[in-house]
């Protein structure tokens, strides 16, 4: 499948180590109580309280009163050096996000840790659990290497997803909204609270509508989320079943620049030399691109649609012994389905059809409705444990992992030449098989009356992958390797004083190229592995007005694989390794809370993204790394307008905020171009909600949101190629507009 994608809603009130986040009395009368069974094979992974890298964790509450209906990726777009977008427009469907940077492939995602990232492209599909935000309990960013963590590794950040959090009282909570682009959400959690002694259950069924800013990009998605637990005095078991389907009709192409505002003869001017649009014959498509602009979806076929479940499995024993936290999981990850995509004129022995041969001719080529599937298995296992010591402590893990995905393709419908082939036949089909072995060991230890932190890691993983088989073109796929990696951690911290701590460190990560980098290579030699080197400094503050983290970061670059500009057959993009490149930059991060019930929040990036090798004889000269601004920023201000609780915390309360975010400019290729370039762009916020707390502890809530309300035209992802013609230089540049102003609803209440 092709899986190429590159307020009023407010920022997350983060909670950063050293940069504390207080809830107000609303936020913490309207939460349930929990009890946390969390399995030492998820605390094992996560950040020690005082490491050493920049890290920012986001709770449940701050998701819960946020969440409107938009995937997660815009949930958390207020990350420092976080840039977002989605195909459809509107941050529903095909969401993707970047950090420092760095694309999905290089972010490491864990679901309470196991690897979220698809094993073969190690992207992140959060299309596939649809409303995922409902179930997270609370969710950690580790900017840069950070901890050693299960899955690929991390070369922009981590994002470790907790849900084994269980409500200890019964209870629920049902949100219904509705907003632009047809949007609607309907959502039903509920928990048993403790059932006799040490048994929890609890459940969540979502469903996501919306027709999409761009046209015909609508999504039908569907979600539900079961958990079982049962602690005692030493341990807890517990199972958690994520099932997610999603019907979305395809943007993926993007919309040519020329046809945001240019006028209609520009537009077929330019369409006369167009391949993608017939050299201007294409007369209906183009039409529709001069009506609906930056509306205006590539694919006109109506059934063009990403057909895909996905159903993750996890069982999570933990137990307490001879001072040791231990824990093993078990996982098992099962995705199927199918993209499918009408073709002009293709081949008819592509496909193993007939060629026609009447009086006249000989029919060779044919109109063909195809489906090209992804059948795929993931399974494995982790142990896992750690011990406190007096003055440190100490951290290991062991983990295996096996991966199975079925690539095929059936050609559904073809206007001649077919007669002969069943609904089942494959016109090409093979399989890819990836292995993971992963170990590390860490520890802390603290000196000068524990003001002094210093932590070490070394991390190894062997991974072996094979594809065989035909590939969509027929061609013959054989790939079979196996890379080792060690990557070595170290760091300490400082505390300065109560309210004051410094941080440095230097970690090494390396990441095996993904799939479409072995089959769809410029060379015969397989792609290398990536290497960084990453360099942490930090200085983080908190008081109870204010709170700060400035962080300085050099991240040096090894065999980097970066864009070359072209597309594979599908659009995914095809990257070669360059020699040497790095990403350097401070971040900074300010609370200030100069009264009562009113708080501003903000992030500065400033980096500098540039390839100094490129290491093969492509005449390039050093250049910015493409999807890499310069500058990034948000502020985000929060004020509780009215707060009518009594002293049981009965009554009423009222939030207004206004967001606002900047993203720099932004290459498409790695040529450092003007022209393949996406321009800097504001986009601004607003939100209210109003709650009312009853008596028995539940409330009712109603939030308004207004996205882009001062309309900003602006676009957030693209991709481009140039070619000479006629000695001169062509460019042709696609992008991804995002929706103008539009609002929502919500209605939310818990029992």
């Amino acid at each position: 499948m092709n899986r190429f994608t590159f307020i009023l809603l407010c920022a997350l009130a983060y909670h950063v180590p050293g940069v504390a986040q207080s809830p107000s009395a609303a936020d913490v009368d309207s939460v349930l109580k929990t009890v946390q069974l969390l399995p030492a094979t998820v605390s094992a992974i996560q950040a020690p309280e005082r490491a050493p890298f920049p890290t920012q964790t986001v709770e449940a509450v701050e998701l819960t009163k946020r969440d409107a209906s938009m995937d997660m990726p815009f949930l958390l777009r207020f990350t420092p050096s976080l840039v977002v977008t989605s195909d459809a427009g509107a941050g529903v469907g095909y969401t993707s996000m970047r950090i420092r940077g760095s694309d999905q492939t290089r972010i490491n995602v864990t679901i309470n840790g196991v690897a979220l990232n698809d094993a073969e492209s190690h992207q992140v599909y959060w299309v596939d659990l649809p409303d995922l935000a409902s179930s997270v309990d609370n969710l950690t960013i580790q900017r840069g290497v950070g901890s050693s963590s299960n899955g690929a590794g991390a070369f922009g950040a981590t994002v470790a997803i907790q849900t084994m959090e269980f409500n200890e009282e019964a209870g629920g909570r049902v949100v219904l909204s509705g907003g632009s682009f047809g949007t609607l959400r309907s959502m039903a959690q509920w928990s048993t609270g403790e059932i006799g002694s040490g048994f929890y259950m609890e459940g969540r069924a979502s469903r996501i509508l919306s027709d999409g800013y761009m046209d015909r990009s609508a999504s039908d998605l569907s979600s539900m989320q079961l958990g079982l637990g049962y602690r005692w005095d030493s341990g807890q078991i517990a199972y958690s079943a994520m099932l997610g389907h999603e019907r979305t009709q395809q943007a993926w192409y993007g919309v040519p620049r020329i046809g945001l505002d240019a006028s209609a003869d520009s537009i077929w001017a330019w369409a006369a030399n167009s391949y993608e649009y017939g050299f201007g014959a294409d007369s209906a498509r183009i039409e529709d691109l001069i009506a609906r602009g930056r509306q205006h979806n590539y694919y006109n076929y109506a059934d063009q649609v990403d057909d895909y479940r996905q159903d993750h499995h996890q069982i999570h024993a933990s137990q307490r012994w001879a001072g040791w936290d231990l824990g093993a999981t078990l996982h098992y990850t099962a995705g199927a389905g199918y993209w499918e995509q009408y073709r002009e004129g293709d081949s008819i022995g592509l496909y193993g059809g007939t060629p026609v041969i009447t009086a006249e001719d000989t029919v060779a080529f044919a109109n063909v409705i195809r489906r090209r599937w992804l059948d795929n298995d993931y399974v494995g296992g982790v142990f896992q444990g750690s011990r406190s010591f007096e003055d440190g402590g100490v951290q290991f893990g062991l983990g295996a992992f096996q991966y199975a995905g079925e690539h095929f393709g059936n050609p559904i419908w073809m206007e001649a030449g077919g007669q002969a082939l069943g609904p089942q036949h494959r016109y090409y089909d093979n399989l890819g098989e990836k292995s993971d072995l992963y170990g590390f060991v860490g520890g802390d230890i603290r000196l000068a009356d524990d003001k002094i932190n210093l932590r070490g890691e070394i991390q190894m993983r062997q991974v072996g992958y094979t594809v065989n088989g035909t590939d969509n073109d027929l061609r013959n796929l054989e790939v079979d390797t196996t890379m080792f990696f060690v990557n070595p951690k170290f760091g300490f911290d400082y505390i300065v004083n109560p309210s004051s701590r410094l941080f440095a460190s230097v970690a090494r990560g390396s990441r095996e190229p993904v799939r479409n980098d072995f089959i769809d290579r410029a060379t015969a030699a397989y792609p290398k592995a990536e290497q960084l080197t990453d360099l942490e400094l930090g200085w983080e503050v908190s008081t109870p007005e204010w709170s700060m983290q400035a962080v300085g970061y050099f991240m040096q670059y090894e065999n980097q694989l970066v864009l070359t500009g072209a597309l594979n057959d599908v659009d995914s993009p095809i990257r070669q390794n360059v020699a040497s490149s790095y990403r350097a930059g401070v971040e900074w991060t300010n609370v200030w809370r100069p009264m009562n019930g009113l708080q501003w929040y903000s992030t500065v990036t400033a980096s500098q993204n540039r390839i100094t090798d490129f290491g093969f004889d492509s005449g390039m000269e050093p250049a910015d790394i493409s999807f890499s601004p310069n500058f990034t920023a948000s502020s985000v201000v929060t004020w509780e307008a009215l707060n009518r609780l009594n002293e049981q915390g009965v009554g009423s309360t009222c939030l207004l905020e206004w967001s606002a975010r900047h993203v720099g400019k932004q290459f498409l290729d790695n040529t450092s171009s003007d022209v393949r370039s996406l321009d800097a762009y504001n986009v601004h916020d607003a939100r209210v909600r109003w709650m009312w707390h009853r008596s028995n502890g539940s409330y009712v809530a109603v939030s308004g949101y207004l996205r882009n309300f001062l309309d900003a035209e602006y676009s957030a992802n693209g991709w481009a190629y140039f070619y000479e013609w006629g000695g001169e230089e062509i460019s042709e540049v696609y992008v991804y507009p995002q929706a103008g102003r539009h609002g929502l609803l919500a209605l939310e209440f818990s029992f």
